[in-house]
């Protein structure tokens, strides 16, 4: 547990670290790698972080574009493509044109059309998902659809394990078997 609190706030001050001197160099910035918001966070473009226990790969965040706040260290993503690791060997894939992680409790807040696809097939959209780091819980919220093989699961809320084996909706919930969603 300490091993992960080091390794993430590593990675925030080698950003932070990295930003300050490429900020603060007398080259001109490249404003195709990089850009400075009015508000004065940190923008990014294209790069990656990633999660790890002990060595194992836990997620790993890509986006287009990375604003970080220096005084929160909360990092907001566009267009974010990420990789969630099962301790299984598979994983799931998910999109999104926004997402928000806190850093201090690894949360990750994914917001506009939400998709996740499985390894093994399954798929997963909803108009929001957050990630609970501590409890490795995936919720969905709005217009949620989970498709596996045959069965396709609809209701406005959902929550899953990170396996998604159990999985819990509510609001018009509704199990199709051997067939579409209507």
């Amino acid at each position: 547990m300490k091993n992960k609190k080091y390794l993430i706030i590593a990675c925030v001050m080698i950003l932070l670290l990295g930003s300050l001197y490429y900020f603060t160099r007398e080259d001109p910035a490249n404003p195709a790698e990089t850009a400075q918001t009015d508000d004065t966070k940190p923008v990014f473009i294209g790069n990656s972080i990633i999660e790890e226990d002990n060595g194992k790969r836990l997620w790993e965040l890509n986006s287009e574009r990375t604003e970080i706040d220096p005084q929160t260290s909360a990092v907001k993503m566009i267009n974010l493509k990420g990789i969630f690791y099962r301790e299984d060997g598979s994983s799931i894939e998910i999109t999104a044109p926004e997402a928000n992680l806190d850093t201090k409790t690894k949360d990750i807040l994914m917001v506009g059309n939400v998709k996740a696809v499985s390894s093994d097939g399954s798929t997963f959209t909803a108009r929001e998902a957050r990630w609970e780091g501590k409890k490795r819980y995936l919720y969905g919220k709005g217009d949620v659809v989970l498709t596996k093989d045959d069965t396709v699961i609809t209701g406005d809320n959902i929550e899953s394990d990170a396996k998604m084996e159990k999985v819990k909706v509510e609001g018009n919930a509704r199990v199709v078997k051997g067939g579409a969603s209507k």
